[in-house]
This record gives structure tokens, sequence and C-alpha cells, in this order.
């Protein structure tokens, strides 16, 4: 009875410190992009609206422009007047006290709309977004823009349609360049330990109740 008792808990104890090392693993972070030949990546810079840009990824070949968007998880609104033939919000923003999204958005404050193939240079699109057709493992760019004036050219996204490299994986023949887990370790010994001395304890105050 004991020794099944302790084999139970030596098998919890080792799938707790299995769990342990499983924890360990390093995460792997992806920046959103689509790999290679998965779909069109899409990239939001929101300018000094204030978030961080938006890299989703838009599986396939989306039938243009706000539909790469939607496929990507994205929020558009068009115009009241226009409806998505304007990309007037992008996840929202601008906000009402920067657009009312009535008609055409300001000339000082609109969404600028690019393409690039990957690894290429953005070029500002030359058809609006409802009928432009995005390129198969291309990137698509939108930009807040707030030029001076009516005349001012837009900037591109400050986000380069390059897709980041994968990480490789460490190399565990150089144990000098990989940290082992020696508190997960620690704590599965004192886990066992403990195991033990549980059943132990347990065993005498059988012999003395004998």
């Amino acid at each position: 009875m004991i020794a099944a008792r302790f084999a139970r808990l030596s098998a919890v104890c080792a799938l707790l410190l299995g769990a342990s090392f499983a924890g360990a693993a390093p995460a792997s972070a992806a920046d959103g992009a689509c790999a290679e030949g998965a779909g069109v990546t899409v990239v939001v810079d929101f300018g000094d609206l204030g978030p961080q840009p938006l890299i989703r990824c838009a599986p396939g070949t989306p039938a243009n422009g706000i539909a790469a968007l939607q496929e990507a998880g994205i929020d558009v609104a068009g115009s009241q007047k226009y409806g998505l033939a304007v990309a007037c919000r992008i996840d929202g923003k601008p906000g009402p006290d920067v657009e009312s999204c009535a008609g055409m958005p300001s000339a000082t404050a609109y969404w600028s709309y690019w393409h690039a193939s990957a690894g290429g240079a953005w070029e500002s699109s030359q058809e609006g977004a409802q009928t432009s057709k995005p390129v198969a493992g291309g990137f698509e760019g939108w930009a807040f823009a707030r030029p001076k004036s009516a005349n001012d050219l837009p900037a591109p996204p400050r986000v380069a349609p390059v897709r980041q490299a994968a990480t490789a994986a460490p190399d565990v023949s150089q144990a000098g360049d990989v940290t082992f887990p020696w508190g997960f370790v620690i704590g599965g010994v004192v886990i066992l330990l403990l195991a033990g001395a549980g059943v132990f304890v347990a065993s005498r105050r059988r012999r003395r109740g004998q």
C-alpha cells in the first residue's frame, strides 16, 4: 500500500517537473507578417494618432485593399457619403474629434494607401482600395497623414515591407550559450523529497499504531 502510494506521488512529481521544463522553453515571437506564400501582409501606421503600427496577415490573395484589411482582422469604416470607397477610420481611428466621416476626409488629415513587394519599397497606390488588387505575397500599407497643405505628399508607412527572419533555435551543443533552468530542477527535487518524507512519516505512524 505504502509502495503504491509512493509510486503515485512520484508520478505526480515527475509530471510537475516535466511541466516546469516545458514552461522553460523559449517563447517565439512573430511580427504578424505572413509567412512566405501564406498571404498578403497588411501594415497600418497610425502616425501621430498614438497606437503602435499594426502588422497583420490576410490569408491568400484578398479581392481588394479593403478586403485585405478586413481579412487581416482590422476594422475599417468608410464615409457616410461614399461608403468603403473611402477608408475613413481604420481600427476606430481617427476619432470623431478629428474626422466626422460624413463625406471625403479632410485634405490635411486622411489615410494614405500604399503597396510593396516583400523586401521592396513602398509605392503610393494609383487606385482606390476598393478596386486595387493586392499582389500575392506582397504588402498593403496604410499611413495616417497630416500634411501641412493639400499639396504636400504623404509619407509612407514607417514599417519596412520586410518579413522578419525566423529566430534560430539555440545550439544545445554549446552549453555556455544555454541557460539551464536550475530553479525548476531544484523545485522538482524539493517536491520529491517532501513526498518521500510524507510517506516515511505515514509509515512510522502506522507501525506505532500496530
